[in-house]
């Protein structure tokens, strides 16, 4: 009943519950006929809720809370179970993701991840239309229904090929728009952000190619195709290995701050665990990097 009201329909409730919409219709046809009234008004085309209805909702919010504190009280975390529709930004997918995994699967062996991988401002539309559980994406989140908590942050950086730079002599903007741009895809903050920083009219225009796929941008700027914005912490081993250079160009872009969202449904508390889990993986990749000698 939480998720038919919160997503006003019985089919979109059934979506999100994995079953079909005959049989969430059956059980609040049962669930009314125990109480004896309507719980919802479906006289009309939007589906509502009837008073009686809203009494039914405060009892299950509280019944699911309290079910979620004794299973995180009493149950073994290796038997809690389910699954998790997590939306996360490419960049997090080449940097903390992978221990992020590997330590959900250590602590919840039962439980099944199904990853998104996406532009910030897709997952922060699919998360706020409950079809993923989860988002780690760019931040802060400014709808109400939705809790953050704020998990990195990556510096943003102008990187080329050793041909590239070799063929620039004092890296000003000018200079770098006669290269075409790498960047994330529009509707992002780096797109943005390198569209503002040469709107001056006195600059060349560039030309911006626009990816979702970082392998892509990477790859291209890998192949001197182009001058990459994008946070160097995704080609650590490219830098080390001096196949790409960081261009150190003035003014610097803001760095890319990213959350984790999702929202507050009475039973989230395994989500908050998992949101703390991504916390400490964000904690040991970064302690990681900075180890001497890596």
């Amino acid at each position: 009943m939480l998720w038919i009201a919160q997503l006003e329909s019985f089919r979109a409730a059934a979506d999100k519950l994995n079953t079909t919409q005959p049989a969430i219709s059956v059980r609040v046809a049962q669930l009314e006929d125990e109480l004896g009234t309507q719980l919802f008004d479906r006289s009309s085309r939007t589906l509502t809720v009837t008073p009686s209805g809203r009494q039914v909702l405060a009892y299950a919010d509280r019944l699911l809370r309290l079910r979620a504190e004794m299973l995180h009280a009493i149950a073994d975390r290796t038997h809690l179970g389910g699954t998790f529709k997590i939306g996360v930004a490419e960049t997090i997918v080449h940097t903390w993701l992978p221990r992020f995994l590997e330590q959900v699967s250590s602590t919840y062996p039962k439980l099944a991840l199904e990853i998104e991988v996406d532009i910030s401002t897709h997952l922060r539309e699919r998360l706020l239309q409950q079809k993923i559980d989860l988002a780690f994406l760019v931040g802060p989140l400014s709808a109400p229904a939705v809790l953050q908590r704020p998990l990195c942050r990556f510096p943003v950086s102008f990187v080329a090929s050793p041909k590239v730079k070799a063929d620039l002599k004092d890296g000003s903007l000018a200079e770098i728009a006669r290269w075409p741009i790498l960047t994330f895809a529009r509707n992002t903050q780096p797109y943005v952000q390198v569209s503002q920083l040469f709107s001056d009219p006195a600059l060349p225009t560039p030309r911006i190619y626009a990816s979702s796929s970082l392998a892509t941008l990477i790859r291209m700027a890998l192949d001197s195709l182009g001058i990459a914005v994008i946070p160097p912490s995704i080609v650590t081993a490219e830098l080390a290995a001096g196949r790409l250079v960081d261009l150190d160009i003035s003014p610097k872009l803001p760095d890319l701050q990213f959350v984790a969202g999702w929202l507050g449904t009475p039973d989230r508390r395994t989500l908050e665990e998992v949101v703390e889990i991504a916390s400490l993986a964000v904690e040991a990749t970064v302690e990681w990097h900075e180890e001497p000698g890596r």
